[in-house]
């Protein structure tokens, strides 16, 4: 007994350690983050370059020709404007881009519906594919549910007069953050990475990453660095560190927002954040050899280390899901001493005040507002740190498959034109498929949170019994409703189980 005592105990102080040791990195990027951002002074361009518009798309039937609508309202001129819708598509969406292009075309746009063969290599295939006919020395990439601005390309480009400058990237803005609790989270989430760990990076000098899309890209640089890989599922990520090893900037434009859809429901929230995870960790498995053989100076080999290892805290939030309770629960029967107990019962408490309140301070500095709205949102970050502990066994799966290098699909986020407090319409084929083989472990996860419910208040520990209450919220909503749209957490709002396409949530 005493065995199994201190090896848990060995767990748990070493998971403890090191997201103490990740609070602090990240609180020393949010230090960086409220310096004033190094940005060059630029002047508006004398002469407009010809620049490419990649779509990448993929079964977007809802929101494919508002993108396009968007591309073409852009404040460029449109002889210098070559836009390719690369669709991949299976269902409709196929015959609205078809239609939309043809439009477009008739009014003198230079737009082409690229369709290939096979979906190969996914989004990196589609773009990799898109290259070979593209016209424009600079790349600019939107997934299809973002919004860009119309000065978009006037406002990007005048940085690209420095020849080192190989990726502008703006901060993502979101068009239904108000929808429900949960998308309210999942802005929490974005502001926090694009306030905090982009804005923090770049002022430290230290590597940051291209987000996907929302961005441009100068050819000559994607080139130099490779081009799009197909053996991640975040080629964005991959391609990024590729491209600084090799000396090339980036630029980060805050003030450039550009607006896009959060996932409605958790079902497409946790499919978006699993493959983000297992994309990070086959970019560690790619990259991290590469990062630290390259003469970057020591502080950005640091930085770039945590933020390949990112996802990995997933990691560390399951493993003291599964032994604290133990822990506790084996102190209280056996009696046994655990050393230096204390002061790790300090950093717990240091992280627990300090990842909700980092949360809460980069979303209120990105959002703006009164009080009460800030206020308001603490519920928000509540609910994401809830839904983090619900997804980590799901996240754990993506990571380690990520590390031993097993390949997988690229599952889209599905999007629903949803933006405001619109009501939700939406077909079921958009759904992913259940997790099955976790469905049990979840189930004991979930039953877990009552059981530690149960110690904390036996132990008369609060924030233990806190820490119970958010794995059953976390589990119980992953099981349970991954299909709820959250709206109103007291009302019955799910999707119609109906044979037609048009479900609707109900009332």
């Amino acid at each position: 007994m005493a065995f199994i005592f201190y090896f848990l105990y060995a767990l748990w102080t070493i998971a403890s350690l090191c997201l103490f040791i990740y609070v602090i990195q990240e609180l020393i990027l949010l230090r960086a983050a409220f310096r004033t951002s190094k940005l060059p002074t630029v002047s508006p361009l004398q002469e407009l370059p010809m620049v490419t518009v990649q779509l990448p798309l993929y079964n977007e039937k809802y929101v494919a020709a508002r993108l396009i609508d968007a591309i073409c309202a852009m404040d460029y001129p449109r002889e210098l404007l070559d836009i390719q819708v690369l669709d991949d598509s299976g269902d409709e969406t196929v015959d609205i881009v078809a239609a939309k292009v043809a439009a477009y075309r008739q009014q003198g746009f230079h737009i082409a519906h690229l369709r290939r063969g096979e979906r190969t290599g996914f989004k990196a295939g589609a773009l990799h594919y898109g290259m070979a006919t593209a016209r424009g020395n600079f790349i600019a990439i939107f997934d299809a549910d973002f919004l860009p601005a119309k000065d978009f390309l006037q406002r990007s480009l005048p940085y690209f007069e420095d020849a080192g400058v190989g990726v502008v990237q703006s901060r993502w803005g979101h068009i239904n953050q108000e929808y429900s609790i949960l998308t309210r989270a999942a802005s929490v989430m974005l502001n926090m990475h694009f306030f905090l760990e982009q804005a923090g990076r770049y002022n430290s000098r230290a590597f940051i990453n291209f987000n996907g899309t929302a961005g441009i890209w100068r050819r000559s640089c994607m080139e130099d660095a490779g081009g799009w890989h197909t053996d991640t599922l975040t080629e964005d990520l991959d391609l990024s560190y590729r491209a600084q090893i090799k000396h090339w900037k980036f630029i980060y434009l805050y003030n450039l927002v550009s607006p896009a859809e959060l996932p409605v429901t958790l079902d497409a929230y946790k499919t978006q954040q699993f493959r983000w995870s297992k994309g990070a960790a086959e970019c560690v498995r790619k990259n991290m050899r590469a990062l630290w053989q390259s003469d970057a100076k020591l502080s950005t080999k640091l930085f770039g280390s945590f933020h390949l290892l990112n996802s990995s805290v997933y990691f560390i939030v399951l493993l003291l899901i599964l032994v604290t309770p133990i822990l506790l629960w084996l102190e209280s029967f056996t009696g046994l001493p655990m050393p230096l107990a204390q002061p790790f019962y300090v950093m717990n408490m240091v992280v627990m005040i300090c990842i909700p309140l980092v949360f809460w301070i980069t979303n209120a500095v990105v959002q703006g507002g009164g009080w009460w709205r800030q206020l308001r949102y603490l519920a928000a970050v509540y609910f994401l740190l809830c839904m983090s502990m619900g997804i980590s066994l799901y996240m754990v799966k993506g990571i380690l498959e990520g590390y031993r290098g097993k390949v997988s699909g690229f599952i889209r986020t599905p999007k629903y034109n949803v933006s405001g407090s619109t009501r939700l319409r939406v077909a079921t084929a958009y759904f992913s498929k259940k997790d099955g083989d976790l469905f049990w472990a979840e189930t004991l996860l979930f039953l877990l949170g009552f059981v530690v419910i149960y110690i904390g208040i036996d132990l008369r520990m609060p924030y233990i019994l806190n820490y119970g209450i958010m794995i059953g919220i976390g589990f119980g909503c992953k099981l349970l409703l991954p299909h709820y749209d959250f709206r109103n957490i007291f009302s019955r709002q799910r999707f119609r189980q109906q044979p037609a396409d048009k479900h609707t949530l109900r009332r």
